[in-house]
């Protein structure tokens, strides 16, 4: 037996800081699985469960929030 695939929609949200940067928040359907935030010179993904991972660019942000989301999913 083999699964069907299901599709998902996955959102990206750019939002302003206050101090001028754009922190982009993954949602997948309505829920939010995680923030990638500019700190200083670095990047951050931050997970729902409060983890904060440094990632070297937004995309790579985005790829470490989805592979938790779905490593973690109930």
């Amino acid at each position: 037996m083999s699964k069907r695939e299901k599709s998902v929609q996955v959102t990206i949200d750019e939002q302003k800081l206050p101090d001028g940067g754009t922190m982009s928040v993954l949602k997948i359907g309505d829920e939010t699985i995680g923030t990638v935030t500019p700190v200083e010179d670095r990047l951050e993904a931050q997970l729902n469960d409060g983890d904060v991972y440094r990632v070297k660019s937004v995309d790579e942000g985005v790829e470490l929030l989805l592979k938790d989301y779905h490593l973690h999913r109930g």
